[in-house]
């Protein structure tokens, strides 16, 4: 049976609400999806297609902790948020954070709320945060320009001490630390003009157009998008498949590094293709899949998610050439840009025209708090005294040697000799 929402009158005419289970969720799911649709702060990473499968398959040993802001009965504003205990540096905290955080990759995560009520809706949700159980509120992939991320840093000047009450927490008062930092930049194309007239000020255009010319002369070649569900059950297979090839000669994908990730993906193209967003593109040469990318078409934007090709054929810039097939339907589409979300990759860089950052909000609340900053603190400064006496190849050695000891078993080989070998490699 679930719990009904706990309920909590404010001053004039708002009331809030706090969701701490599945069924509450996904109660919520058609307002909250309108919601998100209206809201300036909208974007796929915080709709219910996208969160509802993430909390789905990242939800054990966590729990629910959304605040939602009403007016009467409609919905004004909703903070997708968890809780969950974890240790940091030794020092064991209750630690919230937005729905989607961690590895899938979820990018400018912030308050829902309804156009003209954003200022009260941060208010009452504030507020609400005040009232729940935590050490650290951890807040991670924040635009850097968010009207959320300005209003924390005023109430909560970064590295100084502030009451929680002056701030406007809720909840018992306790000393507040702010901390905040850079995370990803997130190169992007405005679509303006045609597709030709982008390609004029492409560095790679000659390439471009030398790889373009020979592959499509090959017997074979296609290109196929799925966007149904239908058409999706196939593609995203395809799509993991080339993923995953891509990546075995690194040790594996940071984003996709296991069977929960590669579910999720599966269920959340579903709930993609039925809201008419999915773009799964698939590169065929000698009627086989040698490239695909996994796009996303949300609030006339391309979300360039993710992509895989087949190593193989590398060498003829498949990848490439379906990049440039993708941004080529962007603009036909008549969107009005292509972000490559998080990442600074080389390829990103060569067509991207502008950029956005993401940051990282925490907030430590009393002595626990106060103990596991301290101890973070600590522990960032002997992790950076070890990497500057290490040489850069030894350092990626060791990241490759982590996601292989992470990745499923290498065939003929052990985790464990992949990984030394990962780092041998790196060192001679």
């Amino acid at each position: 049976m679930s719990a009904a929402p706990q309920v909590i009158e404010l001053p004039g005419p708002l009331r809030r609400e706090m969701v701490r289970d599945p069924a509450g969720l996904l109660r919520l799911r058609a307002e909250w999806s309108a919601l998100c649709d209206e809201a300036r702060a909208g974007c796929l990473f915080l709709s219910p297609e996208w969160l509802i499968p993430w909390w789905e398959h990242f939800g054990a040993g966590r729990e629910l902790c959304c605040i939602a802001v009403r007016e009467g009965a409609q919905l004004l504003g909703l903070l997708p948020l968890f809780r969950e205990r974890v240790r940091l540096s030794g020092v064991p905290v209750e630690r919230v954070a937005f729905l989607g955080d961690g590895a899938t990759g979820c990018d400018y995560l912030d308050v829902l709320a309804a156009p003209g009520c954003e200022a009260d809706v941060r208010d009452a949700v504030l507020e609400g945060l005040g009232d729940l159980s935590w050490d650290l509120c951890d807040l991670d992939g924040l635009w850097r320009e968010s009207a959320t991320a300005l209003q924390v840093a005023q109430r909560f000047p970064n590295g100084r001490a502030v009451d929680s009450a002056a701030a406007g927490l809720g909840g018992a008062r306790a000393q507040v630390v702010r901390d905040s930092k850079l995370r990803f930049v997130c190169p992007n194309i405005p679509l303006r003009g045609t597709y030709e007239e982008f390609l004029q000020g492409l560095g790679r255009r000659e390439n471009l157009r030398r790889r373009e010319k020979w592959l499509f002369r090959q017997p074979g070649v296609s290109i196929e998008v799925a966007r149904t569900a239908e058409e999706a059950r196939l593609a995203v297979e395809r799509f993991l498949e080339l993923h995953r090839a891509r990546w075995s000669v690194e040790g594996g994908s940071d984003g996709l590094s296991d069977e929960r990730h590669e579910a999720f993906h599966r269920a959340a193209v579903q709930q993609l293709a039925e809201r008419g967003w999915l773009r799964l593109y698939t590169l065929f040469a000698a009627r086989r899949p040698v490239a695909s990318v996994y796009g996303v078409v949300h609030q006339g934007k391309f979300l360039y998610y993710q992509s895989g090709y087949d190593p193989a054929w590398a060498g003829k810039s498949v990848g490439l050439v379906l990049l440039a097939h993708t941004v080529q339907d962007a603009f036909a589409e008549g969107l009005g840009e292509f972000d490559f979300l998080r990442g600074d990759e080389g390829y990103k860089t060569q067509w991207a025209r502008a950029e956005r950052w993401t940051i990282q909000v925490r907030l430590w609340r009393g002595a626990r708090g106060k103990a596991a900053r301290s101890a973070q603190q600590a522990a960032l400064l002997a992790r950076e005294a070890v990497k500057a006496a290490l040489p850069r190849a030894v350092l990626e050695g060791l990241r490759r040697a982590r996601r292989l000891l992470r990745a499923p078993r290498p065939e003929g080989m052990g985790r464990w000799e992949a990984a030394l070998r990962a780092v041998r490699d790196a060192a001679d």
